[in-house]
């Protein structure tokens, strides 16, 4: 891995489970499952980006809002210069960084996050699981969506899922969408996540440096085209 760059990879690890915490904490309320809603130009726009770079790895950028209790994803925006394979993808801190000062032209709106797919490699099914670099890249306040991208065998429809992804195939495709973020976190200043935030995707800085976090926890995805489906 190269120094200061926003990486991801699909090469998982077992998460440990942490003590149940509830109350508000670090801006959520904690003790129930955050939501994230996507719309449907967001939607098209990961699938797309997934497809279009099959069977490597995609990589972008999520823009939006935020409140205690849900993600709202306005934009869904592929990084153009990463450095990708079919188990990784890497941001150069310098390129994140003209990204993080033209985004200052655009208060209103959040970094929320990343999203990136997970692809089948050969006879191996990807699988949405978080991967190490997945986890000490995220900020504390991110919020991680990974789309696991499969060669599909028969037509399903979409659904969302009893572990909180949805699922569903669309052409030649069988995709499976979870969308991550951590319930709590030490920080107790927001300046220190929010002013950082290019660190964290750029940079290098891992979150076990502002003291250690529980594993990330799945929320529940909102979206339009598994609503009409139900």
């Amino acid at each position: 891995m190269m120094p200061n760059t926003r990486v991801s990879s699909s090469a998982t690890m077992t998460i440990p489970k942490g003590p149940a915490i509830t109350g508000p904490v670090n801006g959520h309320v904690v003790g129930r499952s955050m939501q994230v809603y996507l719309n449907e130009n967001v939607f098209m726009g990961m699938v797309l980006s997934c497809v279009e770079v099959y069977k490597k790895e995609c990589f972008g950028l999520l823009l939006g809002y935020r409140t205690p209790e849900k993600y709202i994803v306005e934009h869904a925006i592929p990084y153009q210069t990463v450095r990708r394979g079919h188990n990784w993808a890497e941001l150069r801190s310098d390129k994140w960084k003209v990204i993080q000062e033209f985004l200052r032209n655009f208060p209103k709106l959040d970094v929320l996050g990343d999203f990136h797919s997970h692809t089948m490699y050969r006879d191996i099914k990807a699988q949405v699981s978080l991967s190490r670099d997945d986890i000490e890249y995220m900020d504390p306040d991110d919020l991680q969506i990974v789309l696991a991208v499969n060669e599909k065998k028969r037509s399903r429809e979409w659904s969302l899922n009893s572990d909180r992804a949805i699922s569903g195939s669309i052409d030649k495709f069988y995709f499976k969408i979870a969308a991550y973020y951590f319930p709590f976190s030490p920080v107790k200043d927001s300046r220190l996540t929010h002013a950082s935030a290019g660190q964290g995707r750029a940079g290098g800085s891992q979150n076990g440096s502002r003291g250690r976090l529980t594993r990330p926890k799945m929320a529940d995805i909102l979206c339009p085209i598994v609503m009409s489906c139900k």
